[in-house]
């Protein structure tokens, strides 16, 4: 199966759907690959039949679609998968602003949470350096905050997002695997303190 680049919630029910915590981490694995409830529910640590109501959930509003099925043991599994890579509510939906919001929150707070686990159970190798020189690491770790106005920032986010797509199009047949997710949001104010140069003299 082909997941589509971006599904468009065109629903509200669809949008609530999706924001609850536990089906936008479900719905994160499932971009990834086809898993069925029984490996979902080991993997996150809970019982098979709270994570078969919230892939019901899912498969109702057709954000989720089985995708094969296997017997094992005389029981018939589903293998389920995402529709899409992301999901994107449609302009009529943005005045539900709570909705958007906790979709959108809960969605970062997935995705920060796959990274790490990510690293968790990435090979040594990948966080070994080949010299001191920063440009050659085949590794990034950056936190950044910046002040500027919004447009400034969605111009740059453009910019951003366009060499995202441009990596992805380049993939190598022979190539190694390498993971990148970034996140970026407004904030209330900054968690560091400036670095005050020191005044020449």
């Amino acid at each position: 199966m082909k997941l589509q680049p971006v599904f468009i919630i065109e629903e509200l029910e669809q949008l609530k759907t999706i924001s609850d915590p536990l089906r936008a981490k479900v719905l994160l694995y499932l971009i990834e690959k086809a898993y069925t409830g029984q490996q979902l529910a080991k993997m996150l640590g809970m019982a098979r039949a709270k994570v078969h109501y919230h892939l019901n959930e899912l498969e109702k509003h057709s954000l989720i679609s089985v995708v094969r099925t296997e017997l094992k043991n005389g029981i018939l599994q589903k293998f389920y998968r995402a529709v899409a890579r992301g999901f994107v509510p449609s302009e009529k939906l943005l005045p539900y602003v709570s909705e958007v919001e906790n979709y959108y929150r809960e969605r970062t707070l997935s995705v920060l949470g796959r990274a790490r686990r990510r690293a968790i159970n990435a090979p040594e190798e990948a966080f070994q350096i080949p010299s001191s020189d920063r440009t050659q690491w085949p590794i990034i770790m950056t936190q950044v905050e910046v002040k500027m106005s919004k447009e400034k920032y969605a111009e740059w986010l453009r910019k951003f997002r366009a060499l995202i797509f441009e990596l992805d199009a380049s993939q190598e047949e022979n190539g190694e695997w390498f993971y990148l997710t970034t996140v970026g949001f407004q904030t209330n104010e900054p968690s560091f303190d400036p670095v005050v140069e020191e005044e020449e003299r």
